[in-house]
């Protein structure tokens, strides 16, 4: 897997901080994962859709649903 690294903002503090999200190299589909904010320790849930790797599609949302 080799490293992904995406700015998102913050759904909570709206900062902007860096996660990775690491995806196999021919993976496609749904992804969701729990990242907390760098900056106010909130959850942010990642949702993302993946095409044979590629990140086509990424949504943050509350964490806390």
């Amino acid at each position: 897997m080799m490293p992904n690294y995406q700015p998102i903002t913050c759904h909570y503090c709206f900062e902007m901080f860096e996660i990775d999200i690491e995806v196999e190299s021919k993976f496609s589909g749904h992804n969701v994962e729990i990242f907390d904010c760098e900056i106010c320790c909130n959850p942010n849930k990642v949702d993302t859709e993946v095409m044979e790797g590629v990140i086509i599609s990424l949504e943050v949302s509350d964490g806390n649903e």
